[in-house]
């Protein structure tokens, strides 16, 4: 039983390690395009958007290699990284609801798999 235990956490580490590495990509994508060219209405809201999402960029990736390196602050890392990016994200929305909505959904893709291996985590 523990057996089973053991190969369910660490799958769960791999997931949310992977998770958070397409995360920490994406947001870095975002980052970089909205620095070069700022789209009119979320630049205007919040002018160092493309620099937040840079950091969430970059946040998520730390929390990747910590994960990997089975760390409980990757852990702590990630959830920052998620909660910096959901509240962002819930700002500067033409449509805040709808934003929350997909952001939540998101959340529970990249913390699920991380509270399912929390206690493999050291």
């Amino acid at each position: 039983m523990t057996g089973s235990k053991s190969a369910k956490g660490n799958a769960s580490i791999i997931v949310a390690t992977i998770f958070f590495a397409i995360f920490g990509i994406l947001a870095l994508m975002i980052g970089v395009a909205d620095i070069i060219n700022p789209p009119y209405p979320y630049a205007q809201r919040l002018p160092i958007l493309g620099h937040m999402a840079f950091i969430v960029g970059i946040l998520s990736f730390v929390a990747a290699s910590l994960l990997w390196k089975l760390k409980r602050i990757g852990g702590y890392v990630g959830v920052l990284s998620f909660v910096i990016a959901y509240t962002i994200n819930v700002y500067v929305g033409e449509h805040p609801l709808l934003h929350a909505i997909a952001g939540a959904i998101v959340g529970l893709i990249l913390l699920v798999p991380l509270a399912l291996a929390w206690r493999g985590l050291s």
